[in-house]
């Protein structure tokens, strides 16, 4: 079974003396614009703006549903970072031509960069393997560096709660895969997803 643990300030407090790059501090670093400016655009656009009026603005479009109220973006190699991680794919959420939802794929865990900068923070296991090593060895590690998010977790999701949006960041890993991914997501997403698709049935 599933747990989830609120780690009020702990991991705030703990992973602060973790020394990191002036970059941890910046979300979203961005490269080549000049070279493709139509992805810098769209991988720098913020959660709960509306679409951009751009000429190719469906070049990345994956599709419409529910009579074109919600439609889905995904940007393939963007070339850019997040917290130092390589970003290999964007993929954007649209209700009603607002972005609601960014889910960013990531080629490492951020756990740590996130906790600095956000603090306090809700944490759930996803199997009952990693809810047990949880409970035996701890979700934060302690070492001479400073401390750390268990690396030896192998599914959970972190959840951060702002005054505008939620902010997720969902690990899983196993012997053939390994997915980190960071979502921003505004905080009546869900609730908003709800209502168009009841309106429809």
């Amino acid at each position: 079974m599933t747990r989830s643990l609120l780690l009020m300030g702990v991991l705030l407090a703990s992973c602060q003396p973790m020394s990191r790059p002036e970059a941890a501090n910046q979300d979203v670093q961005e490269y080549m614009a000049t070279e493709n400016p139509i992805v810098d655009v769209w991988s720098s656009i913020e959660v709960n703006t509306e679409k951009p009026d751009l000429a190719n603005a469906d070049e990345n479009l994956f599709g419409k549903f529910y009579n074109d109220r919600i439609e889905f973006h995904i940007i393939d190699e963007p070339d850019i970072q997040l917290h130092d991680a390589e970003v290999s794919k964007i993929t954007l959420y649209y209700i009603d031509g607002v972005l609601c939802r960014k889910k960013y794929e990531l080629d490492r865990a951020i756990a740590d960069e996130l906790a600095i900068k956000y603090g306090a923070v809700s944490y759930k296991s996803l199997n009952h393997a990693t809810d047990s090593l949880a409970r035996e060895m701890g979700i934060v590690l302690s070492s001479a560096n400073g401390n750390r998010f268990n690396p030896y977790l192998k599914k959970y999701q972190l959840r951060w709660k702002l005054s505008d949006m939620s902010i997720y960041f969902l690990h899983e890993e196993d012997s053939t895969a390994v997915i980190n991914q960071y979502i921003e997501e505004m905080v009546e997403y869900r609730q908003l997803y709800k209502s168009v698709q009841k309106e429809l049935i």
